[in-house]
């Protein structure tokens, strides 16, 4: 359920956005940062949240997941300064929202994504990284 929701991401994500590196925390874990690259959408599972137990035996629940999607991209101009970055980011932030709000990654049991409150931008060396962050609900069922 989870890798599904992932895979939905990513596959979303890179024909929305056919210019702009997709990676999984899987793969950034193999990749140096200065040898990243950008720009870039980085999809995060960022835990999960029991919602509903509506069945007394505890065999179905609703949950709601939560992930990051983070832009990272990387301009020097501005001598270390984040401003050039900034203004890369800005646009690519505005089509991934848009790309992403309201779209429902699983044909059943789950609804659509929906943005929701981001930690707040960060970076170094001409790196900036720009998290947007978005819950999905789904329900698990035992066998």
């Amino acid at each position: 359920m989870f890798t599904d929701v992932e895979s939905a991401l990513v596959e979303r994500l890179k024909a929305e956005l056919p210019d702009v590196h997709v990676l999984t925390a899987m793969e950034l874990s193999e990749i140096e940062e200065d040898r990243q690259p950008t720009p870039a959408v980085h999809v995060i599972y960022n835990g999960y949240q029991v919602t509903e137990s509506p069945r007394p035996d505890g065999k179905t629940v609703r949950i709601s997941q939560r992930w990051l999607t983070v832009i990272a991209v990387r301009n020097l101009r501005g001598r270390g300064k984040n401003d050039a970055a900034r203004q890369d980011a800005i646009p690519l932030a505005q089509t991934l929202a848009g790309s992403l709000m309201g779209f429902q990654p699983l044909p059943k049991d789950a609804g659509p994504m929906r943005l929701e409150t981001a930690p707040v931008p960060g970076g170094q060396n001409g790196f900036l990284y720009v998290p947007l962050a978005w819950s999905v609900e789904t329900v698990l069922k035992a066998n």
